[in-house]
């Protein structure tokens, strides 16, 4: 919040950030914080949602529940979803279940176990 709220991706409009843990609850408040905090009040040229869902990819961090998966796909959409575990914090059981079960064609489950992450990061393979 304090990065949109500095207008810091306004100032560096090619800034990407990754944010752990289905994104540490901000997807959840989107809507409230536009209610609260129009553009009128923050001075932004967009609302916080248009700045968060432009600049912020999202990472799982070994929170592996369908519940969260659900509402960030809705959310953020898959195109900013990145695959992460939380190790060593948390063992690896269950990574590889969970993100073969997920209710999703083939080519969404590679973009987010790899191919988000290579478009973020440039990378070529």
């Amino acid at each position: 919040m304090r990065l949109i709220l500095s207008r810091a991706f306004e100032r560096f409009p090619q800034l990407q950030i990754v944010s752990g843990h289905w994104g540490e609850m901000v997807p959840f408040y989107l809507p409230r914080l536009d209610d609260v905090m129009p553009p009128h009040v923050t001075g932004l040229a967009t609302t916080i949602s248009d700045a968060y869902l432009q600049h912020v990819w999202i990472t799982p961090s070994g929170m592996f529940y369908p519940a969260q998966f659900d509402f960030i796909a809705r959310t953020v959409g898959l195109d900013q979803l990145i695959w992460s575990v939380d190790y060593p914090y948390l063992t690896l059981d269950g990574t590889r279940s969970f993100l073969e079960q997920l209710p999703i064609g083939d080519d969404d489950r590679h973009r987010i176990a790899h191919r988000n992450a290579e478009d973020l990061l440039r990378l070529a393979f």
